[in-house]
This record gives structure tokens, C-alpha cells and sequence, in this order.
């Protein structure tokens, strides 16, 4: 029973969208508080940025035409699989899954992190599976859901952390039929993606990353990579270039002032997930201020954050900060996330890095964690690449596979065929 594959429409209860109504109606604003003229994020998102995403939301917001949009675009399923864990026992795995009319089609698995959602390759997904150019390859696209995250159970145990979903995603694509595969992630997609390629290389047989993370310690290994970044920091030749050393400075930046939503998430995820999953504009506040602060002026419409949002509100966002918990502070996790920053492993890699990501390393610092095969720089874009520029990275994963197709010429005929769903 546990290996059915079943269709899922994505449709919420009358009851709950008339109960979040009721909610946006008694919403209590805290003060105004008036700072500089851009400075106006300084403190966090603006009250009037808040009020009017409200009143739009009681008011405008359609949501049955979102679902409407994302069961047209993104079909999706439902299957229930054993995590392979006691505590955890089995979990139903919420995923979106594009086939190609091409029989050579790619296996591609894509990942979200927070506060993103499965839906974020929404605006590549046409290209990616039935390219208008028929030189370019094809994928069969498969966008799951984070347990935890969006309509996948959410563990309710403690423990769960990378490794667990790293072992899901893959037991998915297995079921699925696809024996091997190319992964793309972003946030805590990009770690899932490293974790694949540590602990499952025989069947993740690439990755591109569009947030690239990599210990600094690991520097005392490799001498020259050491030299180049002290050479860059003072802007000597033979460093690393400005470009790559101000990414040490974005990096260093955001650590300092924009990760403490991370530590209040890993310290004391439930005692957030209270107030949070109890009023919406509470979590409008907390996300619509990551949408602001980690893109490059991306003109985010009333209606896309307002879909963002929906997609933790529906479900409750509680489970989704559970996960810095399990990764961060949990002893397993903290274990895995060691290996995921440090760990070596033989399995291609490409990172595409944007101007707006929180986090940037020198390109050459990835191929001190894998086979560095393709880096790209881009002048535009942030941390929602796929949502952001989705052109550009549409680009990279085209650019990316055909390198790995090169390496591997048998990667194609290795691949099982889909299931079809029970």
C-alpha cells in the first residue's frame, strides 16, 4: 500500500479561508514608527507594507484562482513513504511532477528551502519539460515538498532533519522509476542537494546549487585557495577577484545582521510557531521581510507574496522552523550538517551564484567539496533565482546538464521508466 502514487488536487476548506478572513478583519497593527527615508526596513517590515498586503488579502487576493493555476500547471500527487526511522515511521510526500513528451527527458529533482515552496519552479517548468528549442534538453520535473513544508507530513518527532530528507527524496525518485538523476536547490534545497550527493552518488549524479555554502576551515587543506583569499582581501594580484571577495563581505554581512531570524528558528522554533501559525499578518511580517531583503529588486506583485504566504499559512508554519531546529542544534543534525559543509564527494557540481544571494564564496571554494564543473556569476537575481531570473537559471541547468551529459554519455540510458500512478 505504502508504494501507491496518488493524484492530489491542491483545494482548502471553505471553512479555513472564511477563518483567515475573520482573522486579516481583527488584525492589530503595532504603532507606526517613522525612520529616514531609506531606512524604511531598517527595523523590519513597515506597518504600511503590512496594512496594505492585508486589506489587498481580505479584500483582492483570489486564492481559488492560485489553485487553479498551480493544479493546471504543476500536477501533483501524493505517496507514502517509510522514512525508515521508528520515531518517524512513514510519511505522506507531497510532490509536483511534470512529465516530457520526449522519451530522453532528464530526471530533475527540485528543492526548496524557506521560505520558498515547491511552486517556485512554476515559471520554468514549460521550458524545462518541453523546450520550445529542441536542442535543448528535456526533464521530467519533480518538485516535492519539504516534510514539514507546504502539504508533506510534517515529522512529529524530534530528529528529523537533512539526512532523513535527503533518504525520502531519494526513495521518491526511486519510486518514481528514475534511477539516477540531476538535483537543483536553493536555501535548504542546496543543502539536500549536497546531502544527495554525499550519501546517495549513485543515483544523484549531479547537482547545481544556487546557494553555495562551504566551511572556511576546509582552507587549511588547500594552501593556494588560502593564499588567493589573503592575496584578494588586500587586493593584490593573484587574489581572487573584488567581485568574489565582496561576497565574502555579503556573506560575513548577513551573518551579522540579517541571521538572527535562523537562531530564534533552531533555538525555540515552537514558541515562534505559536504566534505564527495564530495570526497571519504575523507571518506576512516575517516572511515579507525575507522576500524583501534577500532579492534584487524584484517587483513582487500583492498576488505572488501573497501565494508565498499562503503555502505556510495553509498548512501552519510551525513544522517548516522545526527544521533549522532538527538541522542546527539537534545532535544528528548538527552531525550532518558538519558533513554537508566539509564532507567530500565525487559527484559533479554547478553553482550558480546571483547578485542579491545572502551567501557568496569564491567559485573556486566548490571544488573543495565536489568536482567543480560549472559556475556562473550573474549580475541580477537573489536568493529566489528560479522565481526571480528565471531565465537565468533555465540557462544554467540547461548549460550544467549538457556538461554532465558530456561526462557521463550512458547518464540517459541508465534511466528506468516512470511509474505511472496507481
Amino acid at each position: 500500500m505504502d508504494a501507491i502514487i496518488e493524484p492530489y488536487t491542491l483545494h482548502v476548506p471553505d471553512e479555513l479561508l472564511a477563518d483567515l478572513k475573520l482573522r486579516l478583519e481583527h488584525t492589530r497593527y503595532p504603532q507606526e514608527f517613522n525612520l529616514p527615508a531609506g531606512q524604511e526596513w531598517s527595523y523590519g517590515t513597515p506597518v504600511n507594507e503590512v496594512r496594505d498586503l492585508v486589506d489587498y488579502w481580505k479584500t483582492s487576493f483570489d486564492w481559488r484562482k492560485v489553485e487553479v493555476e498551480l493544479n493546471t500547471k504543476l500536477p501533483q500527487f501524493t505517496t507514502v513513504i517509510d522514512t525508515g526511522v521508528a520515531e518517524h515511521g512513514s510519511l505522506k510526500i507531497h510532490f509536483a511532477h511534470r512529465r516530457s513528451s520526449r522519451p530522453n527527458a532528464i530526471p530533475l529533482l527540485f528543492i526548496h528551502g524557506w521560505p520558498g515552496n515547491f511552486a517556485e519552479c512554476l515559471k520554468m517548468v514549460d521550458e524545462l519539460v518541453e523546450p520550445a528549442d529542441p536542442k535543448h534538453p528535456a526533464f521530467r520535473v519533480v518538485s516535492p515538498c519539504i516534510p514539514g513544508y507546504g502539504f508533506s507530513d510534517p515529522p512529529t518527532a524530534p530528529g528529523f532533519g537533512l539526512r532523513r530528507t535527503v533518504d525520502v527524496f531519494d526513495k521518491l525518485m526511486k519510486r518514481l522509476g528514475y534511477s539516477q538523476y540531476i538535483t537543483q536547490g536553493g536555501d535548504w534545497g542546496s543543502f539536500v542537494a549536497r546531502g544527495l550527493a554525499l550519501w546517495h552518488p549513485e543515483s544523484c549524479r549531479a547537482i547545481l546549487v544556487n546557494l553555495f555554502v562551504v566551511h572556511p576551515s576546509l582552507l587549511i587543506w588547500h594552501p593556494i585557495m588560502l593564499v588567493k583569499t589573503i592575496l584578494g582581501s588586500f587586493g593584490v594580484p593573484g587574489g581572487y577577484s573584488a567581485e568574489q571577495m565582496d561576497g565574502l563581505k555579503i556573506t560575513e554581512e548577513f551573518q551579522k545582521t540579517g541571521s538572527a531570524y535562523s537562531k530564534i528558528q533552531a533555538q525555540r522554533p515552537q514558541t515562534l510557531g505559536f504566534a505564527m501559525t495564530d495570526s497571519p499578518a504575523g507571518l506576512l511580517s516575517w516572511v515579507r521581510e525575507k522576500y524583501h531583503a534577500w532579492t534584487h529588486n524584484y517587483p513582487w506583485t500583492k498576488d505572488e507574496l501573497l501565494m508565498f504566504t499562503m503555502l505556510y499559512w495553509i498548512p501552519g508554519p510551525a513544522p517548516s522552523f522545526r527544521f533549522y531546529r532538527e538541522n542546527m542544534e539537534g545532535q544528528d543534525g548538527g552531525k550532518d550538517w558538519d558533513a554537508i559543509l566539509k564532507g567530500w564527494s565525487s559527484v559533479p557540481l554547478g553553482v550558480s551564484t546571483f547578485k542579491g544571494e545572502i551567501c557568496q564564496f569564491p567559485d573556486e571554494w566548490g571544488c573543495m567539496l565536489q568536482p567543480l564543473k560549472f559556475v556562473r556569476r550573474h549580475d541580477r537575481g537573489g536568493h529566489f533565482a528560479a522565481w526571480e531570473v528565471p531565465e537565468l537559471l533555465l540557462d544554467d541547468i540547461r548549460e550544467f546538464t549538457n556538461i554532465v551529459l558530456m561526462k557521463e554519455p550512458l547518464f540517459l540510458g541508465s534511466m528506468a521508466p516512470e511509474r505511472t500512478v496507481a
